[in-house]
C-alpha cells in the first residue's frame, strides 16, 4: 500500500468515526446516512484488497523451491541407477541409458523449472518399465515416488503466477476504493456537512479535523506532517 492511500484511508476510518459518533445529526441530514453507510462499505472494500495485496505468494515460493530440491535429489538418483544398469547390461538397447542418463549434478541443478520437470518426467517413463530390474541401484517404490514428486511440482508453477496476478488486481481495486472515498468525501458528504458549520460548530469542527491527512508525504510542508484535505 502507497503512503498516500495509508493515509487517505486513515482519515477516511477517522472521518467515518466522527459520522457515526453523531448518529442524529447524520439522521437528520438528508442524504447524510446513506452517504456514511456508503463510506463504510468502502473502507471494508480497501481492508479487504490491503489483505489480498500484501499475498504475494512467498508461501508458495517457499513449497515451491522445496518440491524442485525433492525432485531434483530424486531425478538425480533415478537417472544414475539407469546409468549403472545401461552400463551393466549386456542389451545394446539398454546400453543406450548409460550415455543418455551420465549428466553431472550441476546441470540439473541448475535446469529452469520447466526443463527441470521434463527432464524428471523422461527419467521417470525410461525407467518405470525396469523398474523392478534397477535393483540394487534404486528401489522400485524410489521410481513410483519420481512420478509423484514430479507432479506436485509442476502443480506448484503455476500457482506464484496466479497468486502475483491476484495481488496485483488487488493493487488496482485498492487505488479504485480510495479514489471513490475521495469522491464520496468530496462532491457528497463535505457538502452535507457544509451548512452545520453555523448551528453545530462542535461537529463541524471534529469533522473537519477528521478531515486531515496525516503523515501524507505529498502533503508535508516545512517539516510538518499534517495539511487539511481541501483540493
Amino acid at each position: 500500500m502507497k503512503k498516500t492511500q495509508e493515509s487517505k484511508i486513515k482519515m477516511a476510518r477517522a472521518t467515518l468515526g466522527i459520522l457515526t459518533g453523531n448518529g442524529e445529526i447524520v439522521a437528520g441530514t438528508p442524504g447524510l446516512g446513506n452517504a456514511t453507510e456508503a463510506l463504510m462499505e468502502l473502507i471494508g472494500e480497501t481492508e479487504y484488497h490491503s489483505q489480498g495485496q500484501m499475498n504475494t505468494g512467498s508461501e508458495l515460493t517457499i513449497r515451491k523451491n522445496e518440491a524442485r530440491a525433492a525432485l531434483i535429489v530424486s531425478t538425480l538418483k533415478v537417472a544414475a541407477a539407469l546409468a549403472a544398469f545401461g552400463a551393466a547390461s549386456a542389451d545394446p538397447v539398454v546400453q543406450l541409458l548409460k550415455a543418455k542418463y551420465q549428466v553431472s549434478d550441476n546441470k540439473v541443478k541448475k535446469m529452469r523449472d520447466m526443463s527441470l520437470f521434463t527432464f524428471a518426467s523422461m527419467v521417470y517413463a525410461d525407467a518405470s518399465p525396469v523398474a523392478a530390474q534397477l535393483a540394487p541401484f534404486v528401489a522400485a517404490e524410489d521410481v513410483a515416488g519420481l512420478k509423484n514428486l514430479a507432479d506436485s511440482f509442476n502443480e506448484l508453477l503455476p500457482q506464484k503466477r496466479t497468486q502475483l496476478s491476484k495481488s496485483s488486481l488487488s493493487t488496482q481495486n485498492l487505488e479504485d476504493a480510495v479514489d471513490r472515498i475521495d469522491k464520496l468525501l468530496k462532491e457528497t458528504i463535505d457538502v452535507l456537512v457544509k451548512p452545520w458549520e453555523y448551528n453545530q460548530p462542535d461537529f463541524y469542527r471534529a469533522y473537519t479535523n477528521a478531515r486531515i491527512i496525516v503523515d501524507a508525504a505529498s502533503r508535508k510542508n516545512n517539516g510538518t506532517t499534517t495539511e487539511p484535505m481541501t483540493d
